[in-house]
Formats: structure tokens, C-alpha cells, sequence
């Protein structure tokens, strides 16, 4: 009978055993096993996402130590269907969630700095986005041709929109560019053709080449301050706008709104 006892007492101490390293393994290290991961310094880097996809939250440490950032390509072609970026996340790389074609949803944290070029290129199914005040950096063709992103909150922190970074996103109707932006680059916003009016701030003194073409539907622009003509190229909106602009001013342009009839800006 006593042995009986001491191996039933040996057993059950054995499970309780296992079932403290299960629960360990599940909420410390079990989601780190959709990853490769490297460290630097204390802190990881995630390298490479091997789950099957469907809705994922990074997790914020592995083995007790802060996921900082998110590597270049690590999502790329992933079948993920949402993403959360936790606040310790400063930086997604480089192609991050390039081709994730069934990403609807992505949540970024307040601690995200950069996010690097392409990093949601081709997102066809992401639908909206903030990009919060913490981030202070986005690269080029960051949202190029996500074609059903119809809402974005742009951070109050961003200085340049970058070349094609919004290009063919077609179902965003509007968007609204911060006051502290100074430059919009090459067809930042290219072939937009929900848009049906902009304001353009009078922090920006820089407009290239092609940057609000092909917006088919835009027909007012607001612009709140002027810009020095050689910062603002002839084919940043269609119709030669820029004609009209420099019209009584030939070398900082009017502020005003402007409004498009078939072919002909007027300014209101």
C-alpha cells in the first residue's frame, strides 16, 4: 500500500511538473516557436514568421527579453489575416509584410520609430491603418497598390511622404497630410482616384514630380501656404495646376483653394 502511495505521490508530482513546463512553454516561449529570432545587446529581432498564419500578435518578449524589431522580410508571403506590433516594437524592416495579400487588419504600437521601404507593398486586403505619432520615418512604396486601404491616419511626426508611398490606392478616399510635412515626393500619391479634394499644408515647400497624377476624381486643392516655384514640379497634379498656381505669382505661387471643371483649374 505504501508503494503504492509513494508512486501515485511521484506521479502526480511528475504532472504537476509537466503541466507547469506546458504553461511556461505557452506563454513565454510557445509563441516564440512561429519564429526565428536573433539577439543583440538584450534585444530580439525577429527574423522570420513559420506560422500558418491567421490573426498574430507579436509577442512583446521572448525569453524574458524585448522584441525591438521587426526584420527585413520576415512576413513576406505570409498568410496571416491581422497583425499587432506591440509598444516595444521601434522599427519595421525593410519589406516586413511585403505580398501578405490576406492582412485585412494591422495595429501598430506607440513605440514603432520606422518603418522601412515596402514594408506593406502589395497588402491588397488591408483596409485601414494608423500610423501613430511615435514614428517618425516612413520609406518609399511603404502601401504601394494596397488597393483597399480606404482609411489612414498619417503621424504628426513625418516630415517627407516619400516617393510611391500611397500610390494606386484606389479605394482611399481621403487623407489628411500633416501640418510639419515638407516635402511630397515622386507620385507619393499617384493614381489615387478616390480622392475628390486635398489640403496641402503650409508646411510643405516641396512638391516632385507626379505627385497627386492620375487622381482622376480630384478636382479641389487646398493649398494653405505657398511654395517657391522650383520646388513644385509641372506634373504634380494633372491639368497643370501648377499653371494656375504661379498665375499671379510667378514665383511663390496664391494659397487658395483651386478647383478643377473637365480640364481647367480655377482658383475659387
Amino acid at each position: 500500500m505504501i508503494n503504492k502511495r509513494m508512486i501515485l505521490a511521484i506521479a502526480i508530482i511528475a504532472l504537476i511538473g509537466f503541466s507547469m513546463a506546458s504553461c511556461e512553454d505557452s506563454t513565454e516561449e510557445g509563441s516564440s516557436k512561429d519564429y526565428d529570432y536573433t539577439e543583440n545587446n538584450g534585444k530580439i529581432t525577429i527574423t522570420k514568421y513559420k506560422g500558418t498564419g491567421g490573426n498574430i500578435t507579436i509577442p512583446s518578449n521572448i525569453g524574458g527579453k524585448p522584441v525591438t524589431s521587426i526584420g527585413n522580410q520576415a512576413f513576406t508571403d505570409s498568410g496571416i489575416t491581422s497583425i499587432t506590433i506591440p509598444d516595444s516594437v521601434t522599427r519595421i524592416g525593410d519589406e516586413s509584410f511585403f505580398r501578405c495579400s490576406s492582412l485585412s487588419s494591422a495595429i501598430i504600437g506607440n513605440g514603432i520609430k520606422s518603418i522601412g521601404d515596402y514594408a506593406f507593398y502589395l497588402c491588397t486586403s488591408l483596409t485601414s491603418i494608423i500610423i501613430p505619432d511615435s514614428v517618425n520615418s516612413i520609406g518609399e512604396q511603404v502601401f504601394w497598390q494596397c488597393t483597399s486601404l480606404a482609411s489612414v491616419n498619417i503621424s504628426n511626426n513625418i516630415t517627407t511622404i516619400k516617393r510611391n508611398t500611397f500610390q494606386h490606392c484606389t479605394s482611399l478616399a481621403s487623407v489628411t497630410i500633416p501640418n510639419g510635412v515638407t516635402t511630397i515626393e515622386k507620385e507619393a500619391f499617384s493614381g489615387c482616384i478616390g480622392f475628390t479634394s486635398i489640403i496641402i499644408p503650409s508646411s510643405v515647400n516641396k512638391i516632385e514630380e507626379g505627385a497627386f497624377a492620375g487622381c482622376t476624381n480630384l478636382n479641389s486643392v487646398t493649398f494653405q501656404g505657398t511654395i517657391n516655384k522650383s520646388n513644385f514640379n509641372g506634373t504634380a497634379f494633372d491639368d497643370w495646376l501648377y499653371d494656375t498656381f504661379y498665375a499671379t505669382n510667378s514665383t511663390n505661387g496664391t494659397q487658395g483653394t483651386y478647383t478643377r471643371n473637365g480640364s481647367t483649374w480655377t482658383k475659387n
